[in-house]
């Protein structure tokens, strides 16, 4: 692991591990919701899917000491897709792996949140606060 970065290549790999699958679900039962029954099932199972995984994730932020960087990683993300009026499919993964490389790159992680300051967001703490 390279001198300040928070999280580890295999940390890394295993919560894109959990998020993968999480937005494959979801990519899948989403088209689903028009069969009889069964789509309705589907759609059940994604929220508690994404629900689950959205859990843990969290949860290891927070021990990890990370967790306004998920809201500024996945803000950044539904912002962009609020503007071009888009679902990003593996929205979580790009989250994620956005969230991680914030983590890892503080100086960048501050010149976003300076840039969300001035575009009237609220501040996050910084990474390891």
């Amino acid at each position: 692991m390279e001198q300040g970065q928070k999280i580890s290549l295999v940390e890394i790999i295993l919560m894109n591990m959990i998020v993968i699958p999480a937005d494959l679900f979801e990519l899948v039962a989403t088209p689903c919701a028009v069969i009889p029954i069964i789509g309705q099932i589907l759609l059940v199972l994604k929220w508690i899917v994404a629900g689950t995984s959205w859990l843990i994730i969290q949860f290891w932020l927070i021990m990890k000491g990370l967790k306004g960087l998920w809201f500024l990683g996945g803000g950044l993300l539904d912002g962009i897709a609020n503007f071009l009026a888009i679902d990003i499919p593996f929205g979580k993964t790009a989250s994620l792996n956005l969230t991680i490389y914030l983590a890892n790159h503080p100086k960048i992680a501050q010149v976003a949140q300076i840039a969300g300051a001035a575009a009237g967001k609220p501040e996050l703490p910084a990474p390891g606060k």
